[in-house]
């Protein structure tokens, strides 16, 4: 085990450290994972454990800075690498991070898995929106996994970290079918990948996040409760954070689900609907009071055609 100090991670998107890593508690560590190279964009967590599992990897274009913070913290193995789920942001360089560390298991849900071993089909539909050259831009390559390096999870599956501790997996699908997040009993944290939305430190707010083509408002409330029910100490963010107020951002985040769904399906089908929605929620968070940075910070995130085509597609199932 290695000794951090707490209070390393930045709050700041620029100048971004060589590395910042946070000490939660209880051996578990956010690593600031410098997605796209820009501070707080996507959080790894590490439990620093006899058998240390790591909690996502993001993709392949910028998981040299995950490396650079292991290496900094004298991390020079991992018994498991686990995914939330398969979307290039969190799972993309699951196949690099294998090959550095050779005993690493990957964990994966089982609708995901098949995905990571054989990635074409998941490449093609996502180069179907961002491009060929915006993959390699914002994503980078992925590489193959072998299928002997897979653990996969579903919902009761638990992951050993040693000393009697473990961390326990709910099957979560409602943000995508192949989603699970992770629950550990002793720091009460619920990382929660893409399941409940987008939430930045410092903002108190959170933003849905609705892409096509899994998304199902029913299935995500639904979820959303379950983890409730589980009464975490916190939410470990993806995009971003440890978030101390559960309770208030799960109903929070199921209430604006909601609104989005809505506000979608009373629009006319013949309107620009992402330009809209974007213009309809940036309005709102002015309107509620919400710095024009941290505004500018969650549309720099939002893709919007993505998110309106998610409820649009959920919407004309439905009918």
């Amino acid at each position: 085990m290695v000794r951090r100090d707490r209070g390393a991670a930045t709050a700041s998107v620029e100048p971004m450290p060589d590395v910042s890593v946070t000490d939660l508690g209880h051996d578990l560590y956010l690593i600031d994972a410098f997605m796209h190279d820009e501070a707080e964009r996507l959080a790894c967590y590490l439990f620093d454990t006899p058998n240390r599992v790591l909690i996502e990897c993001g993709p392949s274009r910028s998981i040299g800075h995950l490396y650079q913070a292991l290496d900094h913290i004298g991390v020079d193995d991992i018994a498991v690498m686990a995914v939330t789920h398969i979307h290039l942001d969190h799972a993309g360089g699951a196949g690099h991070l294998a090959q550095r560390f050779s005993n690493a298991a990957i964990g994966v849900h089982a609708a995901g898995a098949r995905h990571l071993v054989t990635p074409e089909r998941l490449w093609d539909s996502a180069t179907r929106i961002y491009t060929e050259q915006g993959m390699l831009d914002l994503w980078g390559p992925m590489e193959p996994l072998s299928e002997d390096r897979l653990l996969i999870l579903d919902e009761g599956s638990t992951i050993p970290l040693g000393n009697g501790r473990a961390v326990e997996v709910m099957y979560t699908p409602g943000h995508a079918k192949h989603h699970i997040v992770f629950f550990e009993q002793m720091t009460g944290a619920c990382f929660v990948g893409d399941s409940v939305g987008i939430a930045f430190p410092h903002g108190h707010m959170v933003q849905p996040n609705t892409p096509p083509p899994d998304f199902d408002p029913d299935l995500s409330g639904q979820q959303m409760r379950r983890m409730a029910a589980r009464e975490p100490s916190f939410l470990g963010f993806a995009h971003f954070g440890a978030d101390p107020r559960p309770q208030q951002t799960l109903a929070l985040a199921e209430e604006r689900l909601w609104e989005w769904v809505r506000w979608v399906e009373n629009v006319s089908p013949d309107d620009d609907i992402s330009d809209k929605l974007r213009s309809w929620v940036l309005d709102d968070y002015r309107a509620q009071g919400y710095d024009e940075s941290l505004i500018d910070r969650y549309d720099r995130n939002s893709y919007w055609p993505m998110q309106a085509a998610g409820i649009e597609r959920w919407l004309s199932l439905r009918k």
